[in-house]
């Protein structure tokens, strides 16, 4: 857990000062009337759209690159691994293959978002260098992942990506881009991060781009093309049922409507944060377990992921929805974007429902039971898109978050008990119970016995209690051992620079 823990620390680093970042830029779209909301939603529609895109165009060759990866790392020298270079000529042209596909449906795609969402049809040709580049950033990510590079690879999507946006902002805030520039410039943000990465990974030499086949290629070329096929179809699954509710609000309800729930997709993403950094750093690990057969170590990492996560999730969802109206005083958010206020609450219990049941995906698709996440991937998407449908036309956006909630835990459920089943693994025991009531008893205090007349004051304050309420059970109790470390460390740094 050592190197998990170095790297998911350090990642985690990365992705909240490029959150904060992003919510210096979600305030600029939000707050006064520089861009409308229809404008932001579309933002968020067209990269929805993108990763649908993405998921088609890559064919299977991502899931390929994490699971068999470890094989050409064991017995190969860089230069012959050829998994890299053949992977990226498949997705290559299954790009083309999706492009030629969307012309042919573009007169539905008119039909469906025309009336509602007008933005979209002039500004729809700016999906393609997204997908492209999104596609080939993201091979490049699997590659830096499979050389222990994944702080690099976050560096890069979470931060650098992040302030590509806040200069394309800046400029159109300066009247130098109008709103057609701002757009076709950020189409190419991708292609900025992608860049930087092949950068990094060149000057390291953790990427070749080998095509001649190698020995390990032709002794496991069948389960690639077998575990590539069906993974191929639990991503396409996995992303339509993460954006099928962005397709149906700006379908029905429109771009502004869409908006709404972008931003409070986007404060809710906030909480991904550990996930993102634990899942970059485990995926090889998790991947060479198996290879190795130590169900140990794997189980291991599924206790301490689902409790840290956990943990990091209920606290900021915590501390978000302590903040909620504070904030739109503060910060002079435009305030029809409150209208998501329950969205907010209902997709904040859907990321805790994610992260508490910890990397269960992963542990899944690296085993030999993989085709078990095209299976319930299936029978997530079977039930969130005729509920979201229903939910949406009679709740608008609430029912949207709603369906997502239901959804959500019935998928989780599903895995939590294969995974007890077949491998006699569960990560629950009295701590992750402790999380929820110890965070519970943390905003009740808070809310419920400070109440100041100033909307900056009574965040410090509100949130200064909910912290100290929290840290003063969590420690104690010896919770998470994890934070235990980390506080101990803190706390010796303290001490050290006091003595000086």
């Amino acid at each position: 857990m050592g190197i998990i823990r170095k790297q998911s620390i350090t990642s985690s680093f990365i992705i909240y000062t490029g959150f904060f970042i992003g919510a210096i830029n979600t305030w600029l779209f939000t707050t006064g009337h520089y861009f409308t909301a229809a404008e932001y939603g579309l933002i968020g529609i067209l990269l929805n759209i993108a990763q649908y895109f993405f998921a088609l165009a890559n064919l299977g060759t991502l899931p390929v690159l994490y699971r068999f990866y470890p094989y050409y790392r064991d017995n190969l020298p860089l230069q012959k691994r050829d998994l890299f270079g053949k992977a990226t000529i498949i997705a290559i042209i299954g790009f083309v293959a999706v492009c030629l596909c969307s012309f042919l449906f573009k007169d539905l795609v008119v039909t469906k978002f025309g009336t509602n969402s007008p933005l979209l049809i002039k500004y729809f040709y700016t999906v393609y260098p997204l997908s492209l580049f999104l596609l080939l950033f993201s091979l490049l990510e699997a590659q830096a992942w499979n050389h222990f590079s994944s702080v690099a690879a976050n560096f890069q999507k979470e931060l650098v990506m992040r302030l590509f946006t806040s200069f394309l902002i800046i400029l159109f805030l300066f009247k130098v881009l109008n709103y057609e520039g701002f757009i076709n410039l950020f189409s190419f943000v991708y292609a900025f991060i992608f860049l930087g990465l092949l950068i990094y990974l060149y000057r390291k030499g953790q990427i070749s781009f080998a095509l001649k086949t190698s020995v390990v290629t032709r002794r496991l070329r069948k389960k690639m093309i077998s575990l590539g096929a069906f993974v191929y179809m639990v991503a396409l699954f996995t992303i339509l049922a993460k954006n099928f509710d962005n397709f149906i609000i700006s379908s029905v309800l429109g771009l502004a409507q869409n908006g709404i729930f972008t931003f409070a997709s986007y404060i809710t993403s906030t909480m991904e944060g550990p996930q993102r950094g634990l899942i970059a750093v485990s995926v090889p690990i998790i991947a060479q377990a198996w290879k190795d057969k130590d169900m140990k170590r794997i189980e291991s990492i599924y206790r301490k992921t689902a409790l840290n996560m956990l943990l990091f999730s209920c606290f900021l969802f915590g501390l978000i929805w302590l903040n909620y109206h504070n904030a739109f005083e503060i910060l002079n958010i435009n305030r029809s974007y409150l209208a998501g206020q329950n969205v907010l609450l209902l997709l904040g219990l859907t990321k805790i429902v994610e992260l508490g049941t910890g990397v269960n995906a992963q542990i899944i698709v690296t085993s030999r039971y993989w085709k078990v996440d095209l299976v319930t991937t299936a029978a997530l998407l079977c039930i969130l898109i005729p509920l979201n449908y229903l939910l949406i036309k009679k709740y608008g956006i609430d029912g949207s978050a709603a369906a997502s909630l239901i959804a959500y835990i019935i998928f989780n459920l599903i895995r939590y008990i294969f995974i007890w089943v077949k491998f006699k693994m569960q990560p629950f025991t009295w701590r992750n119970a402790a999380v929820i009531v110890i965070t519970v008893i943390g905003y009740w205090v808070a809310h419920s016995f400070i109440n100041m007349h100033s909307a900056l004051l009574d965040a410090i304050v509100q949130s200064t209690v909910y912290v100290v309420v929290c840290a003063a059970l969590i420690v104690p109790l010896r919770v998470s051992d994890d934070l235990n470390r980390l506080y101990a460390l803190g706390l010796e740094r303290v001490k050290r620079v006091l003595g000086r």
